[in-house]
């Protein structure tokens, strides 16, 4: 079966949200696997499913995603794709997990072939303890500082984290790739330092890693060819 691939959307993110779950749910009457390509329009703290925040930021809007793993600031500074796959798809072949690395594959692989230099796949067991010490849970609280199985980095900093839903009709995998990396927002919103110098260096955006960084557009081309062609 062919792949379907949406053109970037841009919106609120609460509508960005609700039009990935919903399509999620449309897998049950149209098993078209799907990419779906956006970017915020206004920014806000994104919560993985089951997630609370800390500290109330005023100014900030807060909205869930049906996904788990750590928050995430949903702004310009971020450019998400979510991968739709319906029940049976090749990638969700094996353990719940397997799908990270096929997609984190690809994903690594396209940056490659754009030139990005130092691109890697964690493939080790996820870093995140949410029930740890206060440190770790902090940590854990936010997804671009711990690694997951499949996630990318450049240079040994977090680029591209991932999460998923599963569902009858098939799975969600969202996935995020940093352009730039700003995480005063999330840091104050877990109780922590906003110039936490852990969770600052742990990831990087590709604008502030690499000179003459690929654009949207490239980079889309790039991954839909890996992950669809």
């Amino acid at each position: 079966m062919g792949w379907r691939v949406l053109p970037l959307a841009v919106d609120e993110p609460a509508a960005l949200l609700q039009q990935g779950a919903a399509a999620l749910d449309a897998l049950a009457d149209d098993p078209t696997p799907t990419l779906r390509w956006y970017r915020a329009s206004s920014p806000a703290l994104v919560l993985g499913r089951g997630q609370a925040p800390m500290v109330a930021t005023p100014g900030v809007t807060v909205v869930t995603r049906s996904t788990g793993g750590g928050a995430v600031l949903l702004d310009s500074g971020l450019l998400s794709l979510d991968v739709l796959l319906p029940r049976g798809h090749a990638l969700l072949d094996g353990d719940v997990g397997a799908v990270f690395m096929r997609v984190g594959e690809a994903w690594a692989q396209a940056l490659i072939d754009l030139g990005v230099p130092e691109v890697t796949v964690y493939r080790a067991a996820a870093t995140a303890q949410r029930r740890g010490s206060a440190r770790q849970q902090l940590l854990a609280a936010i997804c671009y500082a711990t690694l997951g199985r499949g996630e990318v980095l450049c240079r040994g900093r977090k680029l591209v984290g991932l999460a998923q839903r599963r569902r009858r009709p098939g799975a969600l995998v969202q996935c995020g790739l940093l352009r730039h990396w700003e995480p005063g927002p999330l840091l104050a919103a877990f109780g922590g330092d906003a110039g936490d110098a852990e969770v600052i260096g742990h990831a990087a955006g590709l604008d502030d890693l690499v000179d003459d960084a690929p654009d949207d557009a490239a980079i889309m081309s790039a991954v839909q060819r890996r992950l669809a062609g």
